[in-house]
């Protein structure tokens, strides 16, 4: 009994598979029933029956199928109730429609006719009636109306609806499940755990299903959040079928995931405060964020969040002429990522780029070119540089002397170069700075200990160690400072 149980339902979640043949062709034989009605389509008149045919025999298939996936359980019985009843109707119109056409195509009969239009619309009703709380099952009653612009709500006798981020006021007197808890759930779980969609028979829109818990038993242990099933399934690999949220949904992030874990540690607790639960620095960093988006972000996170001017269209056309690569660091941004290669004359074309667009430029890429010390003056005048590939190149010292005031810099390449101790502690005052890789060049242990003391949330990438152990090990680690 099982294994048919089994069966059944592996049979029934083909019913979103098949659901899209009955939407194509009936809406398709619709449009070309009053389509050949006109003289110049006329030659498409006979394909109306047999697309009619098509869409409800798929329309049957999948209302079976649906049927099957039903016994499955975990779906609003009242929403679920609608849903079946309309299935059942649109086949029932459809057929319907199919076998009066290839009557009224004989006999030209009006009543025929009339009989004919009036079941067309009706499978029309019920096909857009049934899709409609399908997906209401499928995605919650709201998934429609969720990023329906305000004047159509209003329109629509909706109300206005808050997007967006929600500060906190006032973080040591928010409720946490209510205003911080609740919030996570709703907008990474809710949708697959609703009144409308039970999934697993969990539903976690209201306090009290939150702690009945589904058929896996208790969603939380209180004061355990790594005995937790919520917790658990959250840090399964994506690929996994219990990882929740499914894969192909919005994630969590590391910090909503680090909330909930600290709720439950704290017990789980409905109506406490946050100032009347224990909290740590991690905790701390990430409460801030929920009273001001930008607490915890760097300066130059908050300078690429903030934008810039546009670069001039034909300066930017100009250049790229030139052979030089010209890219947006996202399609929705003016910041500029650029490229030089070795064969075009790099001192030359920085200076016009920097000319150009001096505020523009975040990335820029001049590896293994024949860039100067002097070429670095034109470098040092695009201030808001952010990342800079200079590996392979002929710069010294003095090049670095040139980039020590870039305020934003945070990664900066010159590898194979021929820049040393002297260069590198002359970058002591970036502190935007993260990542410095200077293997292969004149840079020692000693100096890049040296930096990284002086800039403690830089790394210095001095390349790897090569040892051999024995005949059949070898290590290879990387270098730090010493």
């Amino acid at each position: 009994m099982d294994q048919s149980a089994d069966f059944i339902i592996f049979l029934g979640r083909f019913h979103p598979l098949f659901l899209h043949l009955p939407i194509g062709f009936l809406v398709l034989g619709f449009i070309l029933e009053f389509v050949s009605r006109k003289e110049k389509y006329r030659s498409l008149r006979p394909a109306v029956g047999f697309t009619l045919f098509l869409g409800a025999v798929s329309a049957l298939i999948t209302a079976i199928l649906g049927l099957m996936l039903a016994t499955d359980g975990g779906y609003s019985e009242d929403l679920l109730a609608i849903h079946q009843w309309l299935g059942i109707g649109l086949v029932v119109f459809a057929f319907g429609a199919w076998f009066i056409y290839t009557r009224k195509e004989k006999k030209q009969d009006p009543k025929l006719e009339k009989a004919y239009v009036g079941l067309l619309s009706l499978m029309m009703v019920f096909l857009g009636g049934a899709g409609h709380y399908g997906g209401s099952l499928t995605h919650g009653t709201t998934y429609l109306t969720q990023y329906m612009p305000d004047g159509m709500r209003a329109l629509a006798g909706l109300p206005q609806q808050q997007r967006g981020f929600k500060p906190i006021e006032n973080i040591e007197e928010a409720v946490v499940f209510e205003d911080i808890v609740h919030p996570i759930l709703e907008m990474r779980c809710n949708s697959c755990h609703n009144a409308s969609k039970k999934k697993g028979e969990l539903q976690m829109h209201t306090v009290d299903y939150l702690k009945k818990g589904g058929e896996s038993g208790p969603v939380f242990v209180a004061g355990q959040p790594l005995d937790s099933e919520m917790i658990k399934r959250i840090h399964l690999p994506e690929s996994d079928d219990d990882h929740m949220p499914p894969k192909g949904k919005t994630q969590l992030t590391p910090g909503q995931v680090a909330l909930l874990e600290w709720w439950i540690a704290e017990g789980a607790p409905f109506d406490k405060k946050v100032a009347e639960l224990k909290t740590n620095s991690e905790i701390d960093d990430i409460l801030l964020t929920l009273a001001d988006p930008d607490a915890n972000k760097t300066e130059v996170e908050l300078l690429l969040a903030e934008g810039v001017e546009e670069a001039d269209p034909e300066k930017v056309k100009e250049i790229k002429s030139k052979g030089v690569m010209i890219k947006p660091l996202s399609n929705n941004e003016n910041w500029l990522q650029v490229t030089l290669n070795k064969s075009l004359p790099v001192d030359e074309l920085l200076a016009e780029i920097a000319e150009a667009f001096p505020n523009q430029v975040t990335w820029l890429d001049i590896k293994d070119s024949p860039v100067t010390d002097e070429g670095f003056a034109s470098v040092a005048k695009m201030t808001n540089l952010t990342r800079l590939r200079a590996e392979k190149t002929s710069i010294t010292d003095k090049a670095m002397g040139h980039i020590k005031e870039l305020p934003y810099l945070e990664f900066l390449n010159i590898y194979g170069t021929k820049v040393g101790d002297e260069g590198v502690l002359a970058l002591g005052d970036l502190g935007n700075l993260r990542s410095l890789y200077v293997w292969d060049s004149r840079v020692t242990k000693q100096g890049a200990k040296q930096l990284e003391e002086k800039l403690n949330k830089l790394e210095v990438n001095l390349g790897f160690e090569v040892t051999v152990v024995d005949s059949l090990t070898v290590q290879v680690v990387p270098v730090k400072g010493e």
